[in-house]
């Protein structure tokens, strides 16, 4: 099992570079078997090769998400509350609450991902 310092800050960084558009970064937090429902009752995201294809279509978004509750783990899984604000400057839209549900391998990575938000 997972430390859950590990875990939350896997979270926080998911957010950092969602956030900061470091693709690279948030990329690199997920499996190659990655399977990310954003949001629930979309065609999921499976692998690495749809995820930064999923990243490409949101950025002009111009997204910045962050957690607003504390992470509940338990055991390779997590919770996360998060806050998201998107669009132009002119014209931010914000989701509150979202909840993102991961479940995290052995080595660390996010195999999982579902996001529930209403719209």
């Amino acid at each position: 099992m997972l430390d859950r310092n590990r875990i939350v800050e896997a979270i926080l960084e998911y957010c950092r570079a969602e956030s900061e558009k470091d693709k690279r970064a948030w990329l690199g937090l997920f499996s190659d078997q990655i399977v990310h429902e954003d949001p629930v009752g979309s065609v999921p995201n499976r692998g690495t090769a749809m995820l930064s294809k999923f990243w490409d279509g949101f950025q002009q978004a111009n997204v910045k998400t962050d957690v607003v509750r504390p992470v509940i783990v338990c055991g390779n899984e997590a919770v996360a509350i998060m806050r998201c604000e998107a669009g132009p400057l002119h014209s931010r839209i914000v989701i509150d609450p979202i909840v993102d549900h991961f479940v995290f391998d052995e080595d660390g990575k996010i195999v999982g991902v579902r996001v529930f938000f209403e719209r």
